[in-house]
């Protein structure tokens, strides 16, 4: 193997010294034998009559020995990600001041690390200097093909990004409105990250796919949630993520995927894995919503009230505050989201008149004229509220609103908004005194109605319920 020899004539001094070291230290006496015969001259011949081995044992020595000294120039590049970074950036240097069998040494054991996990934009530096240096070698068409094929991976896993990017956008809205035009965008775009996900063949792309197919399943009612198998899908994503070294990029999906796991257990009734999860999700809360192109991760605000209040342990959203709460303020979802997730700590802190400040806020500085199904909840939320400080006018100012608002709208498929607002309508005529059977009749029409699109109320629905049940 003579680029073993010239690879390790090549080698500076202090790195020969280091790598003869370790080998002393691992006590690998005929790899060291081997790397002192060479570096010294000793012939081949003479090698193998003092190891008293054949040639395919030889040829098996040094293509070890040849492995070491990769591992050795390159180091361990997933050590994290500056590690990483710091070798990619030696690449041009190197490119210029290295003799050829030493680049390709580096380059090649590089090569073959990133390969490992499909870290496509990483790659396309490396076949980019191994183009560069193999221009006069008969290589250089077959690194180009390398660098071209990893431009359509990277070029692909971009794309996936955006999908997923206006996946999560869309269904923000969707989780507005519950439009059905909507939710056909957004099966419409699980088409198109299939397509990616077949056409290149990649890890971090088939993460992508599975964070919006179960997003679909987890938080919208269709056809594909009987095609597949949601806590696999989650078990398989987390196994993908955590087979990635912790350089790559996608390792900070995980607190992402912690919440659709706890959102996932939360749906099911599986109350100790909820629990679980929900303490893994609250540790990265203050920074959780940065993560909206990743999943709609804006819905745990509404989540945890709910399944706090289930738990009777509602008191923990006001005991443990978000301390440098993160978002980002573009987002409506997360904006509106966090706001209502404020007014419940105001609300659920017995400050009831600051609970209807945040809400009127939330009426006053947003605009839901596409969005009736978020603003209806907001306004439910209000009036009750008012009904609590005794503001009765105000309380049946928005219980008209949102009557006339379906009937001149002609808005279908709210039959559970008709059943809550007479609840309130006649505690309103009863000054917010006792709660009356034709109250818990009306009440009872609205729990069996508020269910799946429809779902109103999410995050005072067990409040109500304590009060009118």
């Amino acid at each position: 193997m003579i680029k073993l020899q010239k690879v390790i004539a090549q080698l500076e001094n202090d790195v020969y010294i280091c790598l003869e070291e370790a080998l002393v230290k691992n006590k690998a006496q005929n790899f060291l034998f081997l790397l002192q015969s060479y570096r010294s001259g000793v012939t081949e011949e003479e090698i193998k009559k003092k190891l008293d081995i054949n040639d395919n044992s030889f040829y098996v020595l040094k293509s070890r020995l040849f492995d070491k000294i990769q591992e050795h120039l390159s180091g361990d590049i997933f050590v994290n990600r500056q590690e990483l970074l710091k070798k990619l950036n030696l690449i041009p240097e190197m490119s210029v001041q290295e003799p050829r069998e030493k680049m390709m040494a580096f380059l090649q054991k590089i090569e073959k690390d990133l390969l490992q996990f499909d870290m496509h934009n990483e790659l396309l530096l490396v076949y980019s200097a191994l183009k560069k240096v193999n221009l006069y070698s008969d290589k250089y068409f077959y690194y180009s093909q390398l660098y071209n094929k990893h431009i359509a991976y990277s070029l692909s896993l971009e794309k996936s990004e955006e999908i997923l990017g206006n996946f999560n956008r869309i269904l923000g809205q969707y989780d507005f409105s519950r439009s059905e035009k909507l939710l056909e965008t957004l099966l419409f775009l699980r088409k198109e990250i299939t397509y990616h996900c077949n056409l290149h063949k990649s890890r971090q792309i088939e993460i992508i796919k599975n964070v919006l197919e179960l997003q679909l399943c987890i938080f919208c009612n269709t056809a594909i949630n009987k095609e597949v198998n949601i806590e696999e899908l989650l078990n398989t994503t987390n196994r993908l993520i955590a087979e990635l070294p912790e350089t790559d990029s996608f390792k900070t999906w995980i607190p992402a995927l912690e919440y659709l796991f706890f959102e996932y257990y939360y749906k099911i009734g599986n109350t100790k894995g909820a629990w679980e999860y929900h303490a893994k999700v609250r540790s990265n809360l203050n920074t959780l919503l940065l993560s909206s192109h990743i999943c709609c991760t804006s819905n745990f605000l509404i989540s945890e009230i709910a399944f706090l209040h289930e738990q009777n342990n509602i008191k923990y959203i006001t005991e443990h505050p978000v301390k440098n709460f993160i978002y980002d303020v573009n987002d409506p979802h997360s904006h509106v989201l966090w706001g209502i997730y404020q007014a419940m700590i105001s609300y659920y802190s017995l400050n009831y008149k600051d609970a209807s400040v945040r809400f009127n806020k939330l009426i006053n500085e947003n605009s839901f004229k596409d969005f009736f199904h978020i603003q209806t909840d907001i306004k439910l939320s209000l009036a009750f509220i008012y009904i609590q400080l005794k503001e009765f006018d105000l309380a049946d100012s928005l219980l008209k609103s949102i009557n006339r608002k379906i009937r001149t709208e002609k808005i279908e498929n709210y039959a559970n908004v008709a059943d809550i607002t007479k609840v309130l309508e006649l505690n309103i005529k009863q000054g917010g005194t006792k709660v009356t059977d034709k109250q818990k009749n009306y009440f009872a029409l609205f729990m069996a109605r508020n269910k799946n699109e429809n779902l109103l109320l999410k995050h005072f629905v067990n409040e109500l319920s304590s009060k009118y049940s």
